[in-house]
């Protein structure tokens, strides 16, 4: 069951009531917190929690806000993307992607805005499903030729999903690549990629892991993680 409410200090907040839920869990999106609490809870010590969860709530920068433009070009490492605007269907967003040479055209509909976001939003959906039709051929050749440089031998590679976790390596060996890493600049990839590679010897993030992904990356572990974390994604990575 949800239920919105309005706090004083945070805004609108959509609670999401679950049974089994056993604890109260707050995210921040791009428009409003959304909180996860106990079915039990009543509105009283939902405010109770949101006014303990307000000051980190607060202090979480906002998302980045994105927003498209006519004749928009994206060139990216193996893949480039080329935004537009059409008329032969006016009230809906055109893909068009060819593997041959790399290219794909999204073309936003007359009756559409650039300013609007659901006009992003569904950009940014048609971006996302151009990079996971060429993930495999953009960041498997790479991944490869990385191990075998750095001696490691993962059990299998697998191209996942998830737009949050960008890379995953499991107990049997198996490194796991996200699709988004298409979005990252080519040393970012490489990061991600020496990271889960890391991890075929250190299953956790102890001080021998950063070792030897730190020696993976030629002493540049930290600077590459700062990156990532300062990273412009450019276009919505999670909606």
């Amino acid at each position: 069951m949800e239920q919105v409410i309005e706090h004083k200090l945070l805004g609108q907040v959509i609670v999401t009531f679950k049974a089994n839920a056993r604890r109260f869990i707050a995210r921040r999106r791009p428009d409003c917190i959304a909180l996860t609490a106990p079915a039990r809870a009543g509105i009283a010590e939902v405010n109770r929690a949101l006014d303990s969860m307000a000051p980190r709530l607060m202090a979480v920068a906002q998302p980045q806000q994105v927003r498209f433009h006519d004749g928009q070009r994206l060139t990216l490492d193996g893949l480039d993307i080329t935004i537009t605007s059409q008329s032969v269907h006016p009230d809906r967003i055109v893909l068009s992607h060819s593997a041959a040479d790399s290219t794909a055209v999204i073309a936003l509909g007359s009756n559409m805005s650039f300013d609007d976001n659901k006009a992003a939003t569904g950009i940014s959906n048609a971006m996302k499903a151009v990079a996971r039709h060429a993930a495999p051929r953009i960041l498997l050749p790479r991944a490869r030729e990385l191990a075998a440089r750095l001696g490691c031998r993962p059990s299998g590679w697998k191209i996942s999903s998830g737009a949050r976790i960008l890379g995953q390596c499991d107990s049997a060996g198996i490194v796991s690549l996200s699709y988004m890493n298409v979005f990252l600049p080519a040393e970012l990839r490489d990061y991600i990629i020496c990271h889960e590679l890391a991890h075929l010897s250190e299953l956790n993030h102890s001080a021998r892991f950063h070792s030897v992904c730190d020696a993976y990356l030629g002493g540049r572990e930290k600077q590459l993680a700062a990156k990532l974390k300062q990273f412009n994604w450019p276009l919505i990575r999670k909606n």
